[in-house]
């Protein structure tokens, strides 16, 4: 079909007026001066358009990069500076992946918001209108499947769920976005649990925890299970191939252990690999008999005779409860179970 030339230019020209707001490429990016957190706004040459001064809530452990793609946890802003460009805001990672499109209009989001992975798969999708949520808040876990539908009105909620826990008016979407983090923290992670048959409800409570967080679990075990209802372990403990587990968590007597297995070298390779090394109570000995709590800290277990040999450990100290050092955590006992899996979990980036 014969191009009429006259509409070509003219559909040009309309195309070269229009707006440059609809074509603006601003990133976004926190800093921190001193005690002060800003969130900064650059235009495409990088000139610094925009400058808010951000207030934290004290209980969010992350990175300012990660605050700067999560934009559910109630972080309040002021404008200091400038003004918010109407349009797209894109921010980046520190590796230049794009992980957060914000819409703006009259400086305060209005329009979709959406946060993707490292993968590049969709994180979050929403909606602003005026600075505030409205509409349905929809969050994926890695696999693309959707893990919490949350309803919205004027930034209040009005009915959905989050990992099947029942969402209401009562709730901070900073809390409960900020869980949903915390559950998909492990996502990808493999963990070995290594447990016996004394200790084995302890292992299935560990099982359901880091599973919670996205993790997937195998537990070796003296005796393995013979059916999908069965307590029992997966492997074997002689069975285990250490180096494919990103977490190895004890949670078994020492003895369980087979003597004639060099798990000494093996866990101190796996520390060395950057793996992280976890045990529970009396399991500590398993660890503090491979010489890597020697100048740490640790969990004071409940047993005497386990307490007695950590004791013998050159500059160890020990305290009540969960211990994290380096990459080694250790819990006093089975009551300390949540806090043991949560400090695990903090090891790793939440993306």
């Amino acid at each position: 079909m014969k191009q009429n030339p006259r509409k070509i230019v003219m559909f040009l020209l309309a195309f070269l007026c229009l707006p440059l707001s609809v074509f603006s490429d601003t990133t976004r990016k926190m800093i921190k001066d001193g005690e002060t957190v800003y969130s900064i706004y650059y235009d495409q040459s990088g000139t610094e358009v925009a400058r808010e001064e951000c207030t934290i809530p004290k209980d969010l452990q992350m990175t300012l990069t990660t605050l700067s793609f999560s934009p559910y946890y109630g972080i309040k802003s002021e404008l200091k500076s400038g003004a918010i460009p109407d349009g797209v805001v894109k921010i980046f990672d520190d590796d230049g992946t794009l992980r957060l499109l914000e819409t703006y209009k009259d400086g305060k989001r209005n329009g979709p918001v959406t946060s993707y992975f490292k993968s590049g798969k969709v994180s979050s999708s929403s909606t602003y209108t005026d600075g505030k949520l409205n509409g349905k808040l929809t969050a994926f876990s890695r696999d693309g499947k959707i893990a919490s539908e949350i309803d919205f009105i004027k930034g209040k909620i009005q009915s959905g769920n989050v990992y099947g826990m029942e969402a209401n008016d009562n709730m901070n979407i900073g809390e409960i976005l900020g869980r949903f983090a915390e559950k998909r923290r492990l996502s990808g992670k493999k963990v070995l649990i290594v447990s016996d048959t004394e200790n084995k409800e302890s292992a299935r409570e560990l099982k359901i925890l880091f599973a919670e967080r996205g993790a997937e679990i195998v537990i070796a075990g003296v005796k393995k299970k013979e059916n999908e209802g069965d307590n029992g372990a997966d492997i074997y403990i002689a069975e285990v191939d250490y180096q494919f587990y990103d977490i190895i968590s004890f949670t078994c007597a020492a003895k369980s252990i087979d003597v004639n297995l060099d798990l000494g070298n093996i866990l101190r390779k796996l520390y060395n690999d950057g793996k992280v090394i976890s045990a529970v109570g009396e399991s500590e000995v398993i660890i503090a008999r491979s010489g890597l709590m020697v100048s740490k800290a640790a969990a004071k277990p409940e047993q005497e005779s386990a307490e007695y040999e950590l004791s013998k450990i050159q500059n160890l100290t020990m305290k009540e409860g969960v211990v994290v050092s380096d990459r080694i955590v250790t819990a006093s006992g089975i009551k300390y179970l949540k806090e043991f899996v949560s400090e695990t979990a903090k090891l790793f980036k939440a993306e």
